[in-house]
């Protein structure tokens, strides 16, 4: 697409109420407000995203209609825990997300999901992809790992 035709199509799907597209530079990291012309999804995006002239963001629920690894009965978070002993069955129980069922994401998507600590209750989000495929460290609930840090050594000079 052109940047003419491409932009065209952006003053089509801006639609933020709070400023005019004339108020913005095509660089600014402002969170402008948009409406998608073909499934009419309404989302946020950074207007440096949108403008870029490599990989220019879009809406997400069309991105979304073509993922990368098709979900299936076998490529979802549910089955990765079910096949991963213990660590799985941790997870699946931290894992309280409102907004997608274990079944509707990957294990190793780029999704922050919303967990919620076993031990200390505490609920923070955290990409799927850092509970699950770091084999050597994966992120746990960080009020845990805050309290189990040693306290720096201050020097006595």
């Amino acid at each position: 697409m052109e940047n003419g035709e491409r932009g065209k199509t952006l003053l089509r799907e801006f639609r933020d109420p709070e400023k005019l597209p004339t108020e913005l530079t095509f660089r600014t990291n402002y969170r402008a407000k948009w409406k998608c012309l073909k499934c009419k999804q309404a989302w946020r995006a950074r207007m440096d995203n949108r403008t870029r002239s490599v990989r220019p963001s879009g809406c997400p629920k069309c991105a979304n209609k073509t993922p990368r690894k098709p979900m299936s009965n076998s490529n979802n978070f549910l089955t990765w825990c079910n096949a991963n002993g213990d660590r799985g069955k941790k997870l699946l129980r931290e894992y309280v997300d409102p907004d997608r069922e274990p079944t509707q994401v990957t294990k190793a998507s780029r999704y922050k999901a919303l967990w919620k600590c076993e031990t200390c209750e505490h609920e923070w989000r955290a990409w799927m992809y850092s509970r699950t495929t770091t084999s050597v460290r994966p992120s746990d609930c960080p009020q845990c790992n805050l309290r189990g840090r040693k306290k720096k050594r201050q020097r006595d000079d």
